[in-house]
């Protein structure tokens, strides 16, 4: 991915763009703000007009006693109230607009990172930009969206003041627009050392963040009282986010000066113009009533251009905020899709053909040349050191990452071309890192493993009972309506009770391939037993594949594989690889002498 060209998109282009999303979700909103802004910025110049014609009226009616003002003064009072109508009507139209931008925002945006691919959540780039984009992304699409709006609004303003100055006053134009540039150079500057500071202290302030997250959840808090490191990690956030704040002070103190020399600028051309106007009232080229319309419009010009320049540039120190934002609604598939549907009546046959594999952006390869047949139905346990492949290889048969040479086959076809939705409703997968859902009932729980299909309390408890979680769960007084969380007014599972209940995912998805990845780390011995003892007994017909580091769990396996640095290196029964007497008799038989030491 180009950042540089990504970051470099300019102001204008950003403009089109949110407009273009900005009018997917509220077309008829849109059209109808552009309405309301044209008359609300063009009535208070028209106003201004009729009061500098109803003051001359008013004067001259003093010597002349006639009521020739009175027809301008209702004119003028229509006026004033059509447009405050439409002042109302554009705070109206922009609250519904952000309120409804602010709904459809987090729809496309949780849509987007739903959808993304599971090594988009593995890049560091990604990763990076995610946390630049997640805090952020809403206030900051609404800022530049009423920007553009009162941009808008200050462009025809500005337009109506020209047409209004230029026959008598063009001249003046061009000094009130040289008043203003000092100021616009000054926060072009600024804008770029803001944004410099905002990359530099983003990698700082990501892991900050996560601190501050981790000391407001539940589960980190108790080890870190016990080792008293909860005031080292907040020190640690509070330093790094105290140097951050006080580098953005520093910036705006030395901002401070050029900004103040620009607007004393400023008003020095304005004063400048006022005299050249002042001095024509007493060469009687102009009526008092027309030098107060004169008047504003000095002051007004000033006000829109400078408004104009304002809003451009808070666009445009929105512009690389927005492009994050942008770059992740734009980010392409990292899997590619495919479009061959494979019937799910029956388990597959899954082949690995001279795979090789390395992560992306890296160099080390995990997989040379990998050769692996599962057969359907049949019982596959993985073992092997950390770092061996064990997980690289459930990734890529969950086509979480595509082989970097060779491939694999489903029935023969490459998974490539398979669908991901049709492969998906084949597999079932739970990890050691599985997902707890604590704001969800004990029901939800279950059932979100099938959530495509019509829950059946029956097959939740039947589950229940199979991953040896219901004798804990029916003692849960709402039943399977119990949030799994005191702060939802429920109940609060211990860790190996969690594992329980997203064993039961596994039986109540019933899918045809199951691949369980250290799925018992944190449940007793009998319980464990007891739960594979059922996984054997009801795979029938289905794939069953184990990755543990528990021989107790892999022991009954119909084929056990053994993984030394990306390759396979055993292969066998239980009782075959101990005949072997290679690697996986020598940890066999230190875990099981392990055993014995603790017993006695």
């Amino acid at each position: 991915m180009d950042t540089k060209k990504t970051s470099s998109r300019g102001a204008l282009n950003t403009i089109i763009w949110v407009l273009k999303l900005s009018a997917t979700y509220a077309p008829l909103l849109i059209g109808l703000m552009f309405f309301v802004q044209l008359f609300t910025n063009v009535l208070p110049l028209v106003e201004q007009k009729y009061l500098s014609n109803l003051i001359d009226e008013l004067i001259g009616a003093v010597s002349h006693q006639n009521r020739a003002w009175v027809t301008l003064l209702v004119i003028f009072l229509i006026i004033r109230i059509i447009k405050i109508v439409f002042q109302q009507l554009q705070w109206l139209v922009g609250r519904i607009l952000d309120f409804h931008t602010q709904n459809e925002l987090r729809k496309i945006y949780l849509n987007k990172t739903a959808s993304l691919d599971y090594q988009h959540f593995e890049s560091k780039e990604i990763a990076n930009l995610m946390s630049k984009v997640n805090e952020e992304y809403q206030w900051r699409f609404r800022q530049v969206q009423s920007d553009i709006f009162q941009l808008i609004g200050q462009v025809i303003s500005f337009i109506a003041t020209l047409v209004f100055l230029f026959p008598h006053y063009w001249y003046l134009g061009l000094l009130l627009v040289l008043g203003e540039l000092p100021g616009l150079l000054v926060d072009k500057k600024w804008q770029r050392i803001d944004w410099e500071t905002f990359n530099l202290y983003n990698e700082k302030n990501r892991p900050a963040w996560d601190i501050h997250n981790q000391l407001t959840q539940k589960r980190y808090i108790a080890e870190a009282k016990i080792n008293q490191a909860i005031d080292w990690l907040k020190n640690k956030f509070i330093t790094t986010f105290d140097d951050y704040t006080a580098i953005r002070i520093k910036n705006r103190q030395t901002k401070f000066l050029p900004d103040l020399a620009a607007a004393l600028f400023s008003v020095g051309i304005s004063g400048v113009c006022l005299a050249l106007i002042i001095g024509d009232i007493g060469k009687g080229l102009i009526t008092v009533g027309m030098f107060t319309f004169y008047l504003n419009i000095i002051r007004s010009f000033g006000d829109y251009f400078s408004g104009i320049l304002n809003s451009f540039i808070s666009v445009n120190e929105q512009v690389l905020h927005i492009n994050n934002f942008r770059r992740i609604l734009e980010l392409p598939p990292a899997i590619p899709a495919g479009t061959i549907k494979i019937p799910s009546g029956l388990p597959p046959l899954i082949e690995f053909k001279n795979v090789d594999f390395k992560y992306p952006n890296t160099k080390t390869f995990i997989f040379k040349n990998l050769n692996l047949t599962i057969k359907p139905g049949e019982e596959i346990a993985i073992v092997g050191a950390n770092g061996a492949g064990k997980s690289t290889l459930i990734k890529l048969i969950c086509r979480f990452y595509d082989p970097t040479e060779g491939q694999i086959l489903v029935n023969g076809i490459d998974l490539k071309t398979i669908s991901q939705n049709s492969w998906y409703k084949l597999l079932s997968l739970l990890t050691q890192e599985f997902n707890i859902y604590p704001n969800l009932s004990l029901k939800d729980n279950i059932i979100v493993s099938r959530s495509t299909t019509k829950a059946s309390n029956s097959k939740v408890i039947a589950a229940l009972k199979q991953a040896e979680a219901y004798d804990f769960v029916r003692r849960y007084e709402q039943g399977l309506d119990t949030p799994l969380s005191q702060r939802y007014g429920g109940e609060e599972p211990s860790w190996g009770q969690w594992q329980k209940i997203a064993i039961a995912r596994i039986f109540y998805r019933d899918a045809k391939v199951l691949i369980l990845d250290e799925p018992t780390a944190s449940i007793d011995a009998v319980s464990e037993a007891k739960i594979f003892d059922r996984l054997y007994r009801q795979t029938t017909g289905k794939t069953l594949i184990i990755v543990s580091h528990r021989f107790s769990t892999v022991r009954n396996a119909q084929r056990i594989l053994v993984i030394e640095k990306g390759k396979i290196v055993e292969q066998g029964t239980h009782q075959e690889l101990l005949t072997l007497s290679g690697l996986y008799a020598h940890s066999y038989n230190l875990q099981a002498r392990g055993y014995q030491e603790n017993e006695l």
